[in-house]
């Protein structure tokens, strides 16, 4: 079974049999309370907040803050490759082996998305970038985008390459600086039509019906950053595009 080889393989790459539950559990939720990782992971109350820290400092976890305080995942692909990294030199074997187990787990992308809005807060605006990256890999038709382009969003920029590749139709409004240029054209090469255009906001519109908006300046040290997704919202979504549309025909 997929799950059996996962937590197998977790607990190769150094992961601690409570770690390893934890994690696997995580991958079928994608985001829950420790109580109830707790009860379905069967990790003691009394050790899952301690396990759940210990994943965060290694970077596989996500802390969201909120009442209550829930926890995510970094994508399936993203964690295991950081795991191969940092164990590459001792164990290339179980690289091979971690391909076909994100094969065989692509099934793990879980419940079905609810509908309400989620209203969420990281301390680190990387979490952000890594919470986008994964909702622009569910897109199936259309990302439009308003966003900064740097040269340090190297997850961003690859989901956004990975879409385009996939025929998803990637077009973005950039209000970066002139060092953009040369991220834009990187882009451009790999399927993604880019613009710029002095807009000031960080939106995304997934699908004509998905909104992800940045709630705080991104661009600024902030003791935590505030984002909202809403899931299945089309009006909101056609606000979006025709403001977006607006801006493209600008940059004529």
């Amino acid at each position: 079974m997929a799950e059996a080889e996962l937590f197998k393989l977790l607990v190769e790459f150094g992961l601690t049999e409570y770690e390893a539950k934890t994690l696997s559990t995580l991958f079928k939720l994608q985001e829950a309370e420790a109580p109830e990782v707790s009860r379905l992971a069967q990790v003691p109350k009394t050790r899952v907040y301690d396990v759940l820290d210990k994943l965060i400092e290694k970077k596989l976890v996500i802390e969201v803050n909120g009442r209550p305080k829930k926890y995510m995942v970094v994508d399936l692909e993203n964690a295991l490759d950081q795991l191969v990294q940092s164990k590459k030199q001792e164990l290339t074997g179980l690289e091979e082996r971690t391909h076909t187990i994100k094969f065989q787990l692509q099934g793990f992308s879980g419940i079905e998305e609810s509908d309400s809005e989620k209203v969420m807060k990281v301390k680190d605006k990387n979490d952000f970038i890594k919470i986008l990256a994964q909702e622009i890999e569910k897109a199936k038709k259309e990302v439009l985008a308003f966003t900064k382009l740097d040269h340090n969003n190297s997850l961003f920029k690859q989901k956004l390459k990975n879409a385009a590749k996939k025929n998803v139709t990637v077009r973005l409004i950039s209000h970066g600086l002139p060092e953009s240029c040369a991220v834009a054209k990187e882009l451009q090469q790999n399927g993604v039509k880019t613009r710029n255009f002095k807009h000031g906001m960080t939106a995304f519109v997934i699908d004509n019906k998905k909104v992800i908006l940045s709630l705080s300046d991104l661009e600024k040290v902030k003791p935590e950053y505030h984002f909202t997704i809403w899931p299945n919202n089309p009006h909101l979504a056609n606000a979006f595009q025709h403001y977006f549309d607006k801006c493209w025909q600008q940059t004529k």
